[in-house]
């Protein structure tokens, strides 16, 4: 499946757009803080469902909107945080593919001394998974229908860890283990369930829970440069297809350092070694992953980022697994000091469907420009333009569902999608 991590916590990793405005602090009972955002959008996006033909391609302007509620407090060394963000969407031309998304956080760091503490962090995530991407990828119109998805699935993703720390917060070095615990189902599948069981059982196949242990010592070894080593050890469970249970162990290594007064980086190196349990014709695997990011700035004002990664991950199918490779190099500048910016993105994603009877290579392309303006420090405006291209060296690739797996599904490969958005970001 395509990208369905990044749909499924998406809401999450949007967060990071609000960095650029400035916080405005409501202290309420018991010194709660409470602060307030929202952004509201309107655009255009040319092909919202994801299709392989422009024929069957639907456009349609949308509106959005996107508030984010947090509470803070503090009680001595110890700090709390419960947020609530949503994301809600509706398509003008397309209301078949509305969605409203929800996400809720709770936030608790506690310290014991000098040297231990403990932080617990619990998340649930609402969100939806587009049609055409993930479970439906490369699903034509005519399969929608026939298969009873007349909207978006929608996800329920939990995520939770705990963990302890031992050494000073601003001591030399660091050691910590967490605890983890991971969930993900799907919704909205009524209509699935009355137009194929079949479909529908395929769909809860692809739920699961993963329990994960995480030891690791950091080393501060100067104000500019920090060395982890880290191992790591995840258990995934698929509830209705223990075919597919894996266990991973990773060996980590990662620095972060500035490494002159212009140049950043951050990277993590690990090798990586999956097995499969309950699936004697699946082969286990060894290999490099890497998540590597480097920033350079030679001006003041201006900002090269160049971030490469690999990594593996599940197929919808029993059996081997998809080598995910990225690329990406982005150019930000920034005029009239900080309150205007412009930024250049492009990334490149290949996934290669490893130890499997296909020989499928996906090749997605994105590529955006945005222009963001801060008329004040708590009022943003901003527009974007993407374009994302997805090619493969197959014009179709096919599962099976039903009892005896032999009800053939077709997946057609491809698509064109862009998107224009005018954003406005007010923190209240």
């Amino acid at each position: 499946m395509h990208t369905k991590l990044l749909v499924i916590t998406g809401i999450v990793i949007s967060q990071s757009a609000w960095a650029d405005l400035t916080p405005k602090s409501h202290i309420g009972f018991a010194g709660i803080d409470f602060q307030g955002k929202v952004a509201v959008d309107y655009g255009y996006n040319d092909n919202v469902s994801y299709q392989p033909h422009s024929s069957d391609a639907i456009g349609s302007s949308f509106q959005s909107a996107a508030p984010v509620l947090s509470m803070i407090g503090e009680r001595g060394q110890d700090k709390y945080l419960l947020m609530y963000s949503g994301d809600y969407r509706n398509y003008s031309s397309d209301s078949a593919d509305n969605y409203n998304d929800h996400f809720f956080r709770f936030n608790g760091a506690w310290r014991y001394g000098l040297k231990h503490g403990l932080t617990l962090n619990l998340e649930d995530s609402l969100g939806h998974e587009s049609r055409g991407r993930g479970i439906t990828e490369g699903f034509l119109p005519s399969q929608f229908e026939q298969y009873g998805i007349k909207s978006p699935l929608t996800t329920n993703f939990i995520n939770s860890e705990l963990r302890y720390s031992y050494g000073a917060p601003d001591g030399r070095g660091k050691a910590e283990l967490a605890l983890l615990y991971k969930k993900l189902t799907f919704g909205n599948t009524s209509d699935v369930q009355d137009s194929s069981e079949d479909f529908y059982n395929y769909i809860q196949e692809q739920e699961w829970h993963e329990n994960s242990l995480i030891a690791e010592v950091f080393d501060q070894y100067s104000s500019r440069t920090r060395f982890r080593y880290s191992f790591i050890t995840n258990q995934r469970r698929y509830d209705n297809n223990s075919e597919k249970d894996t266990n991973e162990y990773y060996l980590l290594y990662g620095l972060k350092s500035q490494l002159t007064g212009k140049t950043n980086v951050d990277m993590n190196i690990s090798w990586l070694y999956k097995t499969f349990e309950n699936n004697a014709n699946s082969h286990d695997f060894n290999g490099l992953n890497w998540d590597i990011k480097a920033e350079w700035k030679p001006l003041q004002q201006s900002v090269f980022t160049a971030h490469s990664a690999q990594s593996i991950k599940d197929p919808s199918e029993v059996g081997g697994y998809i080598l995910v490779t990225q690329y990406g190099l982005s150019y930000q500048h920034f005029w009239l000091g900080t309150r205007f910016s412009t930024l250049l993105d492009y990334s490149f994603t290949s996934e290669d469907y490893k130890k499997q009877n296909k020989d499928r290579h996906d090749k997605d392309g994105v590529f955006s420009v945005t222009m963001s303006y801060d008329y004040t420090p708590s009022v943003n405006f901003e527009i974007k333009y993407q374009i994302d291209t997805l090619n493969s060296n197959k014009d179709t690739d096919s599962f099976y569902i039903g009892p005896n797996d032999n009800q053939e599904v077709i997946r057609t490969l491809g698509y064109d999608n862009s998107m224009i958005m005018l954003k406005a970001k007010v923190q209240i």
